[in-house]
């Protein structure tokens, strides 16, 4: 920008410095906000890794069960879905191999074949708790009145996972997990 004649320079015109300055905030504060924007795109997007305290509610059909805590669970509404047992671990059952069988952990043969038994092709309701890092969902698993994790837990059929940190989960599961050391059920 031009400016007037100064007394200070002699009478000659100078060029002030404002219109450059103008224009470099307005682009710091354009980076800034489109900064601020990007971040929000990618959290948005982005799964959490971590549970979250924030329950969630539905109805689905169990299709498939591997490993014993993961499923696929048909829901009408959201269709396939990759579920883990929150807050349970169960035992290894023995895996085939190219030849030999891994011979898996005790009672890990009983576990399968219970959740198996016990879930496959029934409908069940899921309290989720946000995804794990596999991007699976994490719930609760109930088959009417019966808290499947907290059952396989009081079964002697699962350990509680020490990850765990919803207090409101792993409360009653330590508590089943105690009464099932002391009275010897399974593990």
């Amino acid at each position: 920008v031009m400016s007037g004649r100064s007394a200070r320079h002699g009478g000659e015109l100078t060029i002030r410095a404002v219109a450059p300055r103008r224009a470099m905030a307005a682009l710091l504060g354009l980076l800034l906000a489109l900064s601020w924007l990007v971040d929000q795109a990618a959290g948005a997007a982005k799964a959490p890794t971590t549970p979250s305290t924030a329950e969630e509610h539905f109805w689905g059909t169990v299709r498939a069960i591997s490993s014993g805590t993961h499923l696929l669970v048909h829901s009408p509404d959201r269709g396939e879905i990759l579920v883990r047992m929150f807050g349970v671990d169960l035992p290894e059952p023995p895996q085939p191999g190219a030849g030999d069988s891994l011979p898996g952990q005790p009672f890990g043969e009983q576990a399968a074949a219970y959740v198996r038994d016990l879930l496959l092709t029934k409908q069940v309701q899921l309290t989720t708790y946000g995804r794990d890092r596999a991007g699976r969902t994490l719930a609760v698993v109930w088959l009417g009145e019966i808290n499947v994790n907290l059952t396989l837990v009081k079964e002697g059929l699962a350990w509680v996972d020490p990850a765990l940190t919803v207090t409101r989960v792993r409360a009653p599961l330590e508590v089943a997990e105690r009464q099932a050391r002391v009275g010897k059920y399974g593990l």
